[in-house]
């Protein structure tokens, strides 16, 4: 039997299904990783981090600001460095923040809940951190905070808690992660107001102003129906929950992005899945949020008008008035005709444009560099980092760029350190 979850996990348990007839026995050995190195702060960062997954194993690699590969196999599920106790699954997520100092940290999902810091000259495990605290947590994101503090979106909710300590779920785990430990925990369950209802944290963003904000979800516990989706504010300091922000009429909200000077934020939601894979259309759209001051949503944009397919999981802002975001494209019924991802630039006016399309569940995550003028988005089905020119009219396609070949997995997720 096969139970369906509303987001990302559909879309990677239907893409696993697709897979598995291909990823029998007689699998070489994959080749050695290519390591670390010394990654000099550019005018855009130091790069993307890159995770290729076929759902079953991991790579993580290394790309630099202008889309040339820094470390094509940097770790991944055949690694066995010093530190690594929990092998990468092939559940494995990048922080949607960028990830500043001599580390990348690597979040291992569902059901493993493992944070993983890695050395970026060395390659090297420095520490993992078991999250799952006695249940499967699934957790979804990580955001630093300092040297000594960071922050843990928790999706899944503890129904018999109290065997451990924070072992309540629907929640932020505070850690330390220089031990690494846990150190507190911020309930989130008050920030849902209807009873029978989790609010499912996905994405967590700093504005510039260090304000913290987290996207609930907010579904029942069998993900059959769910209430418009949230943002909710934290109070860092007293580890507290500041104020939550109905984003309209909009549901299965779960893909986050700040505008570099930390006043708008882009939240791009799939929909109702009422229990199935594919979401409705009706509660699908992208909300801006203008967070300078007291949150209010500016924008509600329908999927209905922005090509009529329900938005996806990945999103970004192109600029002051300019958001990236895909579509969630599906396989054909009874011969019908399938229908692609794609993704679209969607303008102040709420014009959308289609960029970039590609066979449904291929096309990943999209990051922009604006410093350096790029764009880059996951396409696993060609296998390529599509890199895109930010102009002034608009994003212009620029070049396909092959990560590595050696390990071959396809690119789906993107960070940045």
């Amino acid at each position: 039997m096969v139970t369906a979850v509303p987001g990302a996990r559909a879309v990677r348990a239907v893409a696993a299904l697709v897979l598995a007839p291909a990823l029998g026995c007689g699998v070489p050995t994959p080749p050695a990783g290519t390591g670390g190195g010394t990654f000099p702060e550019g005018p855009c960062g130091r790069g993307l981090v890159v995770v290729e997954t076929d759902y079953q194993s991991t790579n993580v690699a290394l790309v630099g600001g202008d889309g040339a590969t820094l470390s094509g196999s940097f770790l991944s599920s055949a690694s066995a460095p010093p530190g690594l106790v929990a092998p990468l699954s092939g559940d494995v997520v990048v922080p949607t923040a960028p990830v500043a100092g001599p580390e990348i940290v690597l979040v291992d999902r569902y059901p493993a809940a493992v944070l993983s810091w890695v050395d970026l000259a060395t390659a090297t495990v420095r520490a993992q951190l078991d999250v799952s605290t006695g249940f499967a947590s699934n957790p979804q994101d990580y955001l630093a905070l300092g040297p000594g503090e960071a922050l843990v979106a928790r999706y899944e909710d503890n129904p018999t808690p109290g065997a451990l300590a924070f072992d309540a779920g629907s929640d932020l785990l505070v850690i330390d992660p220089s031990v690494p430990a846990i150190t507190g925990r911020i309930d989130l369950r008050p920030a849902i107001e209807v009873p029978g209802y989790l609010p499912r944290p996905a994405r967590l963003v700093r504005t510039a102003g260090g304000r913290v904000f987290v996207l609930l979800s907010a579904y029942a516990p069998d993900f059959k129906s769910s209430l418009p989706s949230r943002l909710a504010e934290i109070d860092v300091a007293s580890q507290a929950l500041a104020g939550v922000t109905v984003l309209g009429d909009l549901h299965g909200c779960a893909a986050l992005a700040a505008s570099d000077d930390g006043t708008r934020l882009a939240v791009a939601c799939s929909g109702d899945f009422g229990g199935d894979s594919l979401p409705t259309v009706g509660a699908s759209g992208l909300a801006l949020v203008d967070v300078a001051g007291t949150p209010s949503v500016v924008a509600e944009l329908p999927a209905s008008g922005l090509g009529g397919e329900p938005l996806g999981f990945a999103v970004d802002l192109a600029g002051a008035d300019r958001v990236l975001v895909t579509t969630l494209g599906h396989y054909g019924l009874g011969g019908a005709a399938d229908v692609p991802d794609s993704l679209l630039e969607i303008d102040a006016a709420g014009h959308a444009t289609e960029v970039r399309s590609a066979p449904p569940f291929t096309l990943g995550d999209v990051r922009c560099l604006h410093a350096c003028g790029r764009c880059f988005v996951a396409d696993a089905a060609a296998g390529v980092l599509a890199r895109l020119r930010l102009e002034p009219g608009g994003v212009v396609p620029d070049a396909e760029l092959v990560v590595e070949t050696a390990i071959g997995l396809p690119p789906r997720l993107l960070g940045r350190f």
